[in-house]
């Protein structure tokens, strides 16, 4: 089991102590900092905006803009950091974001709860008032108590791949500070299902035993949703899609129950740009901290299905905008339709490189990941990489803005979050996906422990790991030293050993100049580290006279391996 912590902060490389007495960490000067919540405060209702499926293109690396052409901006344009920032490099608590594993300690059972009440109530009737006969079957349900359920199922032949995927992934990103919907893994008697005569399923141009497809192209002059025919649905409708269900032995179905969400549904939200019509969205998205950092979360779950389709933003009381992520059927292991290959999870939507490597080599040459071998673990889990996989390499299916604008300080605030989770609360979410074979929830959580030890690695070898800072008089130094301190998560989460860690740190006056630098080597077997320097009220100040006790003191601290 991984060692694990509250961490409040980004210290990284730097820290702001007040000068003179030392005794507290003192505000940066600058911008004033995130208030958390101030985007709560209530404004008036935006209008919903649902665009067509097929723009979540738009989100791929070439068609979204020069700006996100495979992340022309961060090769070529001047690296700019996210702006929703504290002076820890942190972000606050928002509509967006809540602070919750790693800020507190919550527990493998907290986890393995995440932000369900409860599921639907199986007492009475389900009544059926809203019924999908897509290629991924499911209906919305409303119980006895009035709660509203969308139920989704797995694919023949694969029980668990798409139901515990998307469970366990909603309480995972939950639980890292994101707003995701109530979904449960939820097994019923279909004989208590009813269907609501008022619901309207999607005018099938292809069925000819529809007397609505008479009309020309479908256009029967009945009703539409957003330009699709409609018609209303028959008790046939039903059958064919139970039929592609596949039953548990006893005949009953099991799903993944996923609460509808409080409020009123606006449209999902985008990786860039503001919502024009929320006062609230103060940040441009692709410089928010949370979405940027957002990748290294979705590596981790292989979310390669991440884009403004899988959002959503509701209006909720008293009267703003709250931002979710929804739809984790395709992560981990699972396609939705099948387990996923090494294709869907290494090429982007839109492989500008790999298109052009075969156009030129005449199809001689193919991407690396068609020529490996891969087996899939268990039906129920599908496939993701293990020993393969690379933090710094993965990519979803379609881009996004902030994606392509993430710098190495997102990446390690992202990997922060992953670290957070210690094995036994993976364990606990995976065990939310009820599994009807042991080995399968085994071997999930171990793959899950595995690449986020390698995130870990990854990310904390580009950003030095210092959280925690603290500045006050050494206790036995006498008076000309103080005592700085940090926790060094690189230490404490067993990336690199005391042996081969120096610290170089620098004192410095803003007004000035350098008051001592230096290096000090990790003491071993402790993950919390102690620089003793000269005290700003000593003849270690550079100038006539020493700095007034309340002045500012820049503390920088880089650690490196030797």
């Amino acid at each position: 089991m991984r060692p694990r912590g509250a961490f409040p902060g980004l210290a990284a490389v730097a820290v702001l102590a007040a000068g003179g007495c030392g005794t507290a960490n003192g505000p940066a000067p600058g911008a004033p900092e995130p208030i958390a919540w101030i985007d709560t405060l209530p404004v008036p209702p935006p209008e919903p905006n649902f665009p067509p499926e097929f723009w979540r293109v738009s989100d791929a690396p070439v068609i979204g803009g020069a700006g996100r052409l495979v992340g022309l901006r961060r090769w070529f344009g001047p690296e700019q950091e996210a702006v929703n920032l504290t002076r820890f490099d942190d972000v606050v608590s928002s509509s967006w974001f809540e602070r919750r594993n790693g800020y507190r300690d919550m527990t493998p059972e907290e986890v393995a709860r995440g932000p369900v009440t409860s599921g639907p109530d199986t007492s009475g009737v389900l009544r059926i008032v809203g019924l999908s006969t897509g290629r991924t079957p499911g209906f919305t349900v409303e119980d006895d108590r009035g709660d509203r359920f969308l139920l989704k199922f797995d694919p023949p032949g694969y029980r668990h791949l798409a139901t515990a995927a998307d469970v366990i992934s909603s309480r995972l990103l939950w639980a890292a500070g994101y707003h995701t919907p109530e979904n449960s893994v939820f097994v019923f008697d279909p004989r208590r299902l009813a269907l609501d005569p008022s619901v309207m399923v999607e005018v099938d141009p292809e069925d000819e035993t529809d007397p609505a497809v008479a009309a020309a192209g479908g256009n029967h002059g009945g009703p539409t949703t957003n330009g699709v025919p409609m018609r209303p649905v028959r008790d046939e409708d039903l059958w064919e899609v139970l039929e592609r269900i596949e039953a548990l032995p006893d005949g009953r179905l099991l799903a993944v129950a996923s609460r509808i969400l409080p409020g009123v549904p606006l449209g999902p939200f985008r990786f860039e740009g503001r919502r024009e019509d929320d006062p609230n969205d103060y940040y441009l998205h692709e410089y928010r901290r949370e979405l940027r950092g957002l990748y290294v979360v979705a590596a981790w779950l292989n979310h390669v299905e991440l884009n403004f389709s899988n959002t959503l933003d509701t209006y909720v009381e008293p009267g703003y905008v709250r931002h979710h992520l929804i739809d984790f059927g395709e992560t981990l292991g699972s396609g939705t339709l099948e387990p996923l290959d090494p294709g869907t999870s290494r090429a982007a939507g839109v492989d500008v490189g790999g298109t052009l490597t075969r156009l030129l080599s005449l199809g001689f040459l193919r991407p690396a990941w068609k020529t490996v071998d891969y087996d899939v673990p268990h039906p129920s889990i599908g496939w993701m990489q293990v020993e393969e996989f690379d933090p710094g390499a993965w990519t979803p299916r379609f881009g996004s803005g902030a994606f392509a604008r993430m710098t190495d300080r997102d990446g390690y605030w992202g990997a922060k979050l992953v670290a957070a989770f210690d094995d036994d609360e993976i364990r606990a979410a995976v065990t939310a996906g009820r599994f009807s074979d042991p080995a399968a929830a085994d071997t999930l959580a171990e793959i899950l422990s595995f690449r986020r030890d390698r995130i870990v690695e990854h990310w904390y070898g580009r950003i030095t790991p210092i959280e925690e800072p603290r500045v006050e008089k050494a206790p036995a130094g006498g008076e000309n030293l103080l005592a700085v301190s940090f926790l060094d998560l690189g230490l404490r989460d067993g990336t690199r050993t005391a042996e081969e860690t120096v610290y170089e740190f620098r004192f410095q006056d803003p007004d000035r100049g350098i008051l001592r630098e230096g290096a000090a080597r990790a003491a071993p077997g402790r993950s919390r580290q102690t620089i003793r320097v000269p005290s700003l009220g000593t003849s270690a100040a550079v100038g006539p006279e020493a700095p007034d006790p309340g002045a500012l003191l820049e503390v920088r601290v880089a650690g490196k391996r030797t």
